[in-house]
């Protein structure tokens, strides 16, 4: 009842009255403890008046806060609820990891904003912060209340130990940077206030939690503060005065402290026994700068309303855009660096930033020098130097000077509410000298590695390396021999005679496009007769930059010298490669890109050929500049209340602080006098008490920095003093509650400081008490709400600059009620159709929806298989597989409530992956698999599926199918309840000498499941080949040799080590059987063809030949005989009657008499024939140059073409097979003809004699003397929309004396093409040119010409026949009237 009641005067103390009346002003000195301010005591400053306070020490909580009793019916308070106790404790498990952010969970859906990351008590986390750590306590809000005790959790970054509800509870925090030594660790926990310090070790249970947080977060073993103490040998003392004791086996007995003279050993940190790989206590001086672990007790930590006041709070915004508030970057400069190696005029360089806020900020650029040993800022005056201008946030400087302008630059934004300080840049100039023009020849040995330096010029900053080989740019290609490193450096794995040649080593600027080329020199290799062994040179592997950070792309290289050339393999040490690691140029190199601090460690290369491996390792350590993990946040506070900032930056090595006001660093020497007393500075926590909004509002920065960067964090401070406003947020005109329910009714003005809050009902003042509660934050909240509790609520807010109100009306409606529930537990199979309905009934004003869960995750109505009403609660899913089995749980919306049902939903189909597989009991063949069951998914499995797969192949094969196991352990009798093993034995199925890895599929009614993960490899023993070689075939070759060619077995196939072959050959006879010759192949492998010598008649002879496969087991069967012929030999006969005709005048016709195509003769197949061809010159009947056409066919006749017109040539005839020509024939002549005509016919003309003929008319063409009479004139006519290719031709022979013909037969309205050549002996001359165009006709004028003429026919045939009915009819009537 005590704790009830401090609790209660606490919430009536922060609501500000007393049984209605306000209460007596207190003094600011009762609240400050002797002087010593609290950062975390909220009451140091609750009111501005200086009245002494009437309450009596007794009557003060133990903050210092008067008791106050404002429920008058002593009723018990009721907790106020925040999130439902399932979010809470979902909120709750998730695990944050203090060294780099993490958490192993995102947060739920569905809890209330989160609140400042400062603010200690806060439940926001921040995600994908790959540097994050927890952030300090923060209490620059003065909304702390006390509120129920069980609502309490640990601030942010901080985690809960023990879980459950216990009075030892307690928060912990891992502070990883930066490091302090025992003492500063102790100071900088204790800052944190609410009685934190180092963690006290006070049992094995504790101990144990953080060995496991340990374990799990830190994997560099990195030395962990605590506060205990050995105050007394064998006595240990924590921070707080308890004792460790019974903790002996909790040190590291193998690890004693190095002492050094003058040191005392007396306090515990936690470290790491690599030798016995385990987490341990460590006696430690406490002098050396470590990690830390702080502790608070949950009791401790008080509660914080959420703090939502932002730029717009006190202002009437109208645009959005220009909403007051102080400067900040949108982006800071960037370091650059000016090529003066371009040479390009009127130069010039920009460093740029960009600020926001409003009124727009104005921009001051600064250049940093060093005089005397201190840094000092020069304002960049462009009034006064012209090279200078500044537009916008942007400086440019013209026509650069490295003399003038090399250094660092930043720049302040300004404007009314403060300054903000830039970032610092560098501008530097880049260059590259020339390359020495003269180098001497390099040496290399044949076999041997060789490394060529590349020794490139003097340059700034980096370069790119590019390799030429014998002119530029033809550039070196890198392959799994020759490598170009990082740093230049040619490297060629094993020198080739082929890599003789001349080199050149070219650069280019990574910041230009600016590069430079380096001479060319010779490398002469010289002939070696010894392969150099394998070998790494130049202190290979190497890590590119040498100093690496977090963020760069780091480069691993490795190269090895040696013959046969290497390949390789990369392996981190105790644990495996990042996965953002790429492995590119042949394995030799690995990529980082964006490295991390968890990327660094010990990195092996493994470098290995047939002969030998060797393995070198290189450390990787990273390093990182300044990064926020806690950045600074704007901050709204009340006048005279205090603030206490908190940021907080990881870096290796660590970082150290400073703040900045306005742009000056605050520090003794900055403050004004009055300030001195109120600003503390502690590392990286900055506190001011008392706000005042002239001397404290404005921009203020945290500047965090090693020695690597440095970077700032920016944020605005405003002091805030305004009287209650409800215009942008008043209560709720109409709201709703649904009867037995629970209502908040909030009450959220803006005002500053905060203001008492008092309610009325229909004018009537209520307190808080019993189902009414008015919350800290000012809220009403009323549970369970009742009928009588409807009508008009209004909020009185009050504070020392006025009061307002604001009304609303609550209307108490009846909820909805859940009419039909989802059953508790329902069953479908596999393909089936689930269907689920919830149905509520509600007032019938309140409208309801339905949201459909699983497993807790909304359902999505888009897809296919799903079909829901979310006004009727209907739920159908079709074709359900095993993924949808779980919990589904309906839920029923409405304005004043939610009502849920929920169901399991156990899904029945073909059984989960078996588990644990393994073999035992291996031969050559058969083997036995051992299992366990999977899921049963509603029906047990009876039937299964082996499968297994070598190392030789990836696909998996069927060992067993649909097979019974047996019990592994059936000879123990059964066992009711138990998983057991299962078993089944592979007989004959499996593959000697292989390594087997084997998976099992499980069966049941319902179906096959999901293959298991495969098994371990086992190998099975050797044996002798099972399979015979095959496609054992051959033929061919050289002459005197009998080739035989087969598939090598594959390695599956092999059954042991040492594959060997042995042949078999003999002459295939119909009349008599000779005996096997055998040969044994013992020093070729596993080859796939070999060739015998035989005797030189056997030519073109068919063998009989067969192949055995043998390793070193035995024998294999003997492959069935194949049927090959040895090799030919050259044609023994030669053509005869060889006759060469003349073709045309670039071609001739040769004919002759065909060969005997007899074994004897030919000595082989005949292939065809070869026709030898040269031009007769002084009767020369061989030419060395004689030219050679081959026709591949046996008919005795041949075309040459390509001849020269009006020319003798020589023509020889051969045979030919496989093994080459035979003789050639005698040598005969034949000229070619003169040349076809050289002029086209010309004045070609086409007229139309009908619409489907025409004549044509051209003038003669006169032959030459070095051209054929001529034979004729053709007209080749074709469709102008189809190629020449299906041109016609009218042949108009010379003989008839004709320059003309007529052309028939063509269609009317098609377009035609038509050209006129001349022709001779000698072959067709060239066509008459432009082409001629033509359409005869026109379609539609004989289509219409037409219709008239067929309209008179049409007409006189009716004609006719009308006279001819008219006449019969006349005759007929003629006959009636006689009668």
């Amino acid at each position: 009842m005590i704790a009830w009641a401090r609790l209660i005067v606490l919430a009536s103390l922060c609501l500000g009255t007393t049984h209605g009346q306000f209460p007596p002003p207190q003094s600011n000195n009762n609240n400050n403890n002797n002087g010593n301010f609290n950062p975390f005591n909220q009451n140091n400053n609750l009111d501005n008046t200086n009245q002494q306070s009437t309450f009596r020490e007794r009557d003060r909580d133990p903050f210092g806060n008067p008791f106050l009793n404002n429920n008058a019916n002593n009723a018990p308070l009721t907790p106020p609820p925040s999130i439902s106790p399932r979010d809470r404790d979902r909120d709750r498990e998730r695990d944050f990891n203090p060294f780099d952010g993490s958490f192993n969970s995102f947060p739920p859906q569905g809890l209330p904003p989160r609140q400042d990351p400062f603010n200690p008590f806060s439940t926001r986390r921040d995600f994908g912060n790959p540097f994050a750590s927890p952030p300090r306590f923060d209490t620059s809000d003065s909304s702390y209340y006390s509120g129920i005790e069980n609502e309490k959790e640990c601030p942010q970054g901080w985690h809960l130990f023990p879980p459950n509800q216990s009075p030892q509870q307690a928060c912990y925090k891992f502070v990883l940077s930066p490091t302090h030594t025992r003492n500063e660790a102790q100071r900088n926990c204790q800052a944190y206030g609410n009685g934190a310090d180092l963690l006290s070790l006070n049992n094995l249970e504790e101990h144990s939690w953080i060995v496991r947080k340990l374990l799990a977060s830190d994997p560099h073993h990195r030395t962990w503060y605590t506060s205990t103490r050995q105050s007394a040998p064998g006595l240990w003392t924590n921070g707080d005065g308890t004792q460790m004791i019974n903790m002996d086996q909790a040190f590291l007995q193998d690890q004693l402290p190095v002492y050094n003279f003058g040191e005392v050993y007396n306090y515990v940190a936690y470290n790491f026994s690599e030798m016995r790989s385990m987490w341990g206590l460590l006696k430690v001086s406490g002098q050396e700068a470590h990690q830390y672990i702080c502790e608070v007790p949950l009791a401790q930590v008080p509660y914080i309303q959420v703090d939502n006041r932002d730029f717009e709070y006190g202002f009437d915004v109208i645009d959005p855009k220009k909403i007051p508030r102080g400067p900040f970057f949108i982006k800071e400069p960037k370091n650059e660096v000016f090529d003066i190696s371009r040479g390009v005029p009127l130069s010039y360089v920009t460093l740029t930033c960009v600020a926001g806020g409003w009124p727009a900020p104005t921009y001051m650029w600064f250049k940093e020098e060093y005089r005397n040993n201190t840094l000092v800022s020069y304002r960049i005056d462009p009034l006064k130097e012209q090279k200078y201008t500044v537009s916008g946030g942007s400086l440019v400087i013209h026509e650069p000077s490295q003399k003038v302008d090399r250094g660092n630059y930043h720049c302040i934004a300004s404007n009314e509410f403060g300054s903000i300080i830039s970032e610092t840049v560098s501008l530097s100039f880049g260059y590259i000298a020339e390359f020495i023009l003269v180098r001497t020849t390099e040496y290399a040995n044949q076999f041997w590695g060789k490394a060529i330096y590349c020794d490139p010029p003097q340059h700034f900053p980096a370069v790119h390396y590019y390799w030429s080989r014998t002119y530029f740019p033809n550039f070196l290609e890198e392959d799994q021999r020759v490598f170009v490193s990082y740093d230049g450096n040619l490297y060629i794995s094993a020198v080739d005679m082929s890599d003789s040649g001349k080199y050149s080593c070219n650069v280019q600027s990574t910041v230009s496009d600016s590069g430079r080329n380096g001479p060319f020199f010779n490398l002469q290799v010289v002939p070696h007769g010894n392969p150099q062994q394998l070998k790494f040179p130049n202190n290979f592997p190497k890590v590119f930059p040498e100093a690496p950070k977090a963020g760069d792309m780091i480069r691993l290289e490795c190269v090895a010298f040696g013959y046969p050339v290497p390949s390789y393999n990369w392996t981190r040490k105790g644990s495996g490669l990042p996965r953002t690691a790429i492995l590119s140029n042949y394995n030799r190199v690995i990529l980082l890109k964006n490295v991390t601090v968890e990327d660094q460690g010990e990195y092996v290369c493994r470098a290995s050929n047939s002969r030998l491996y060797i393995e070198a390792s290189v450390t990787l350590s990273i390093q990182a500049a300044p990064h926020y993990t806690i950045p600074l946040e704007n901050k709204h506070l009340d006048k005279d209340s205090d603030l206490t900032w908190t940021c907080e930056a990881f870096g290796i090595p660590d970082v150290s602080y400073q703040w900045y006001k306005n742009g000056i660093m605050i520090e003794g020497e900055t403050l004004h006098p009055q300030d001195i007393g109120r600003y503390f500075v502690q590392d990286n926590v900055l506190t001011i008490r008392k706000l005042d909004e002239e001397r404290d509002a404005g921009m203020y920065q945290c500047r965090a920095n090693n020695s690597l960067a440095v970077k700032f964090s920016s944020a605005q401070l405003r002091v805030l003093l305004l009287r209650p406003s409800f215009k942008k947020r008043p209560v709720d005109a109409e709201i709703l509650a649904m009867e037995n329910g629970n209502v908040t009714i909030r009450c959220d003005p803006e005002a500053a400081p905060r203001p008492r809050v008092q309610w009325r009902k229909d004018g009537n003042l209520i307190g808080s008490g019993g189902r009414r509660q008015i919350l800290p934050s000012g809220s009403l909240q009323i549970m369970p709400v009742s009928r009588d509790d409807a009508g008009i609520y209004t909020c009185i807010a009050t504070n020392i600059r006025g009061t307002e109100d604001s009304t609303g009306r609550l209307t108490v409606l009846r909820g909805p009620i859940l009419v039909e529930q989802l059953p508790d537990r329902i069953q479908y199979a596999v393909g089936s159709q689930l269907s689920l309905r919830c149905r509520a009934d509600a007032d019938p004003s309140l409208d309801i929806s339905y949201i459909w869960r699983h497993n807790g995750l909304r359902i999505d109505d888009t897809l296919p298989r799903v079909r829901l009403d979310p006004r009727f609660g209907y739920l159908e899913i079709f074709n359900l597989t095993l993924a949808d089995k779980g919990d589904y749980e309906c839920e029923v919306i409405s304005w004043v409530g939610k009502l849920f049902s929920g169901s399991r939903v156990e899904i029945r189909g073909p059984p989960g992956p078996p588990g644990g597989v393994e073999a035992f009991d291996l031969s050559a063949t058969n083997a036995t698999v051992r299992w366990t069951d999977g899921a049963t998914n509603g029906a047990i499995a009876y039937l299964y599926t082996i499968e297994g797969r070598t190392q030789w192949d990836s696909t998996w094969d069927l060992l067993a199918i649909n097979v019974t196991a047996f019990d592994a352990d059936r000879t123990l009798g059964p066992r009711v309840g138990e998983n057991l093993r299962k078993e089944v034995r592979i007989l004959g199925t499996l593959s000697p000498w292989c390594a087997y890895e084997f998976r099992v599929i499980a069966s049941n009614e319902f179906g096959s499941g999901e293959p298991s993960n495969p098994s371990p490899q086992y190998n099975t023993l050797t044996a002798p080949p099972f399979i015979a070689p095959r496609k054992v075939s051959g033929g061919g070759g050289k002459t005197n040799s009998l080739s035989l060619a087969w598939d090598p077995l594959p390695p599956k196939d092999q059954n042991a080590p040492g594959i060997h072959y042995k042949i078999f050959w003999r002459r295939y006879r119909e009349d008599i059987i000779e005996e096997y010759q055998t040969q044994v192949l013992d020093k070729w492998g596993n080859i796939g063809m070999y060739a015998v010598s035989i005797p030189s008649n056997y030519y073109y002879t068919l063998y009989e030949v067969k192949v055995q496969a043998w390793n070193s087991r035995g024998y294999g069967p003997i492959s069935l005989a194949s049927r090959i012929y040895s090799a030919e030999d050259m044609p023994q006969t030669t053509p005869t009657v060889v006759m060469p005709i003349p073709y045309n005048s670039t071609a001739i016709n040769v004919t002759w008499t065909a060969v005997e195509e007899t074994r004897e003769k030919i000595r082989g197949e005949l292939l065809g024939y070869r026709i030898r061809y040269w031009q007769k010159k002084d009767n020369n009947l061989y030419d060395a140059e004689a030219l050679n056409y081959l026709s591949r066919s046996k008919n005795p006749y041949a075309l040459i073409l390509g001849l020269i017109p009006n020319t003798y040539y020589y023509v020889q005839v051969m045979a030919y097979n496989s093994a080459g020509p035979g003789p050639a024939s005698e040598p005969i002549y034949e000229r070619t003809l003169k040349k076809a005509p050289q002029k086209p016919p010309t004045s070609v003309i086409v007229n139309a004699l009908d619409p489907s003929t025409i004549t044509v008319t051209w003038r003669y063409v006169a032959p030459s003397t070095d051209e054929e009479a001529l034979s004729g004139y053709k007209v080749r006519i074709w469709e102008a929309d189809q190629d020449i290719a299906t041109a016609n031709d009218t042949y108009i022979p010379i003989g008839s004396r004709k320059l003309e013909t007529t052309i028939g037969g063509l269609q009317p309205g098609k377009m035609y093409v038509l050209r006129v050549l001349a022709y001779s002996n000698g072959g067709d001359g060239k066509m008459s040119s432009p082409a001629k165009e033509f359409i005869l006709g026109d379609p539609e004028a004989l289509r219409s010409s037409a219709t008239p003429r067929i309209h008179s026919i049409l007409q006189c045939v009716l004609s006719v026949v009308g006279l001819f009915f008219f006449n019969i009819i006349s005759d007929f009537n003629r006959n009636h009237v006689q009668l």
